[in-house]
């Protein structure tokens, strides 16, 4: 088994940039479907027999269960960028 190397400071900055734009579109969805799901939520606070807010409510919370079981780093507050301090074997 070979050991670990890490990587040249440039080589990992550049893996975490490319990482960071390919899945930043990801994060801003996610956190728009957040704050649209806490005005729902409030909304329907103060409307609880709207059963449009319900539908709507429902489809977000539908939605961000999905992304966080398709991306479960999304939703763990740890960077996603971990795995790129140490490369297996390069």
């Amino acid at each position: 088994m070979k050991t670990p190397k890490i990587p040249e400071e440039y080589e990992l900055f550049e893996r975490i940039y490319h990482y960071r734009s390919s899945v930043q579109h990801l994060e801003r969805e996610y956190l728009d479907l957040r704050v649209c799901l806490r005005d729902a939520e409030a909304d329907l606070r103060s409307d609880s027999q709207n059963q449009e807010l319900v539908s709507r409510v429902a489809y977000l919370k539908n939605r961000l269960k999905e992304l966080e079981s398709r991306y479960p780093w999304i939703s763990t507050g740890r960077p996603s960028e971990i795995p790129f301090w140490i490369n297996s074997t390069v």
